[in-house]
């Protein structure tokens, strides 16, 4: 798929997202057994994302560190239908997902959806803009897509929401 190689290609992972029951244990284990550093932790608020086409009212508790310089994600899922519901309710927890940060994230999303590839979970928490490709099944994990967006771009994408 020549239009994959040409959106991904040149990306470098820039953080692996793990999905646990209990991040803080699994932070424990992880610190203790192969030395990565201590994880910040958030439990973050309620937050509303588009699930599969739908909103949806999620709660989630993240936590953050550095291994291989590359960041790593903790996640624990807490309330409302997403994907790391799913990935739990399937019986798993482990690595989750890959996550490639983008300029501009509405261009990956249009460029993505032209090759067939669905959007299974879209949203906002604070200047990170995200999107999670649906490609367990053809590259057998998940990949998200990040922007981090400033200001003035937060800006006028409220705005052209608003028209």
């Amino acid at each position: 798929m020549e239009e994959f190689k040409k959106l991904f290609g040149s990306q470098k992972a820039m953080q692996l997202g793990y999905v646990f029951k209990d991040i803080k244990k699994q932070a424990k284990i992880m610190e203790s057994l192969f030395g990565i550093p201590p994880f910040a932790f958030s439990e973050g608020e309620p937050k509303t994302i588009i699930y599969r086409g739908k909103e949806s009212i999620v709660h989630l508790s993240l936590s953050i560190s550095r291994f291989f310089n590359t960041q790593l994600e903790l996640v624990q899922w807490n309330s409302g239908e997403c994907v790391h519901k799913e990935f739990l309710d399937q019986g798993r927890e482990g690595l989750h997902h890959i996550s490639v940060f983008v300029q501009d994230l509405d261009k990956y999303i249009e460029e993505i959806k032209k090759i067939g590839i669905e959007i299974t979970m879209l949203g906002e928490t604070g200047p990170s803009h995200w999107a999670y490709l649906d490609t367990e099944e053809t590259f057998g994990i998940i990949i998200e897509v990040q922007e981090i967006m400033s200001g003035s771009r937060r800006r006028k994408r409220e705005r052209e929401r608003q028209k």
